[in-house]
């Protein structure tokens, strides 16, 4: 039977447009200014980006959605917190304080250019944000072990690649916001958010070693966490 989607599927759809937007407001009202050609831009092909993954989602696999738009029991407490700090840089303090350094003139504008390098970098973001998760059905929001759904190791797709393929698309998508929006004060947070995917990749690597069966031995297998030939 065909799963049915559910306020918390919806919630999940809607999600990367909710974010958008606060990153839209924050920076507008932080900057002083509405008419942005270069962050209109990067603005609505972001949010055309997050409904097509959303609807290539609902249509594969319906029960994901639902299942990522919903903190589930046995989230792992530190993993709260290192994403509600994410998140708050990424789409609060990042649009902010390009605003600001907009409004007051701190540093050179980046120049036009640099805005197709952003959505280039994004759309590489969104394909490593939906190619592992048509993969993984345990491909949710949040660290946990998925026992109920007999959680497993996946080893297609990118899992081939690197171990968390999707935190690679978004480091990827976490550099692309300050270069469309053309503020190099914009790098500050941004080295912030990227530590904070480092840590994250490194305790959810730690636990599935630790806490899913046959993790180990993918290790072997493929022994990049989030870079190849890196790390």
């Amino acid at each position: 039977m065909e799963e049915k989607l559910t306020k918390y599927g919806i919630r999940s759809f809607l999600a990367p447009i909710r974010w958008i937007i606060v990153t839209g407001l924050v920076f507008f009202l932080a900057s002083g200014e509405i008419i942005i050609l270069r962050a209109w831009i990067y603005i609505v092909i972001y949010a055309i980006g997050g409904l097509i993954i959303g609807i290539m989602l609902l249509k594969k696999s319906p029960k994901l959605l639902n299942d990522r738009g919903k903190m589930q029991e046995g989230t792992k407490q530190f993993d709260k917190y290192v994403l509600l700090t994410y998140f708050l840089f990424a789409i609060v303090m990042t649009p902010f304080v390009a605003g600001i350094d907009r409004r007051l003139n701190l540093t050179e504008l980046l120049p036009f250019f640099y805005l197709y390098i952003g959505i280039v970098l994004y759309i590489f973001s969104a394909t490593f944000s939906i190619w592992p998760m048509l993969h993984n059905p345990f491909f949710e929001g949040t660290i946990r072990i998925q026992k109920e759904k007999n959680h497993n190791v996946i080893n297609t797709g990118p899992y081939k690649i690197v171990r968390h393929p999707g935190y690679l698309g978004m480091l990827i998508g976490s550099i692309s916001l300050p270069l469309a929006l053309g503020s190099i004060l914009a790098f500050i947070p941004l080295v912030i958010m990227i530590i904070l995917i480092f840590i994250r990749t490194y305790y959810e690597d730690t636990t599935l070693q630790k806490e899913l069966t046959g993790y180990s031995e993918y290790c072997k297998e493929v022994k990049y966490r989030l870079i190849p030939f890196i790390w």
